[in-house]
């Protein structure tokens, strides 16, 4: 008895719009918000997407605190014309946000305390919404790096592929 196959079909990667520079030590919540993606799925064409990849890089400061962390939290937005719905009163843009009631998707541990260690790594978020983006909040102590370039966070959209038995 022949079966189908189920393979992941990838897009190409998508860099998420995040300053991410010299953003601040929290304890409180508070950080940045991503600009918003339009997921697709929302359309009459249904050609949307269910799942993404979320690769990331994240200098940080000049002596942060060791055995802290970066958060990354899944900011949805309902895709309503006014007003719409985004969780924790975020904005539709690449902005400052304090971190309520978003779902934390993923936690990434710096280690030392030395100055510029990286925070990189990847993470899968599923069923993002209409509208989407990721929140970042850290609490290592320092500002994160000054330099924009030394930060990045992208996506890669990952959909089903199904292979017809033959």
């Amino acid at each position: 008895m022949a079966t189908n196959k189920v393979l992941d079909l990838h897009a190409a990667s998508s860099v998420l719009t995040i300053t991410l520079a010299s953003l601040a030590s929290s304890t409180a919540g508070v950080g940045r918000q991503s600009t918003l993606l339009a997921n697709p799925s929302a359309s009459a064409a249904g050609d949307g997407h269910r799942r993404a990849l979320i690769f990331f890089n994240v200098k940080l400061g000049t002596s942060p605190t060791a055995n802290k962390s970066v958060q990354f939290y899944l900011i949805r937005g309902d895709n309503t014309a006014s007003p719409q719905h985004i969780d924790d009163q975020g904005g539709a843009s690449d902005a400052a946000i304090t971190i309520k009631n978003a779902q934390c998707f993923f936690v990434a541990q710096n280690i030392s305390t030395t100055t510029g260690e990286i925070v990189q790594g990847s993470f899968v978020v599923e069923n993002m919404g209409p509208d989407w983006g990721i929140a970042v909040v850290h609490d290592t102590g320092v500002n994160l790096d000054s330099t924009a370039g030394n930060h990045w966070i992208r996506c890669v959209y990952v959909d089903d592929d199904i292979q017809a038995a033959s």
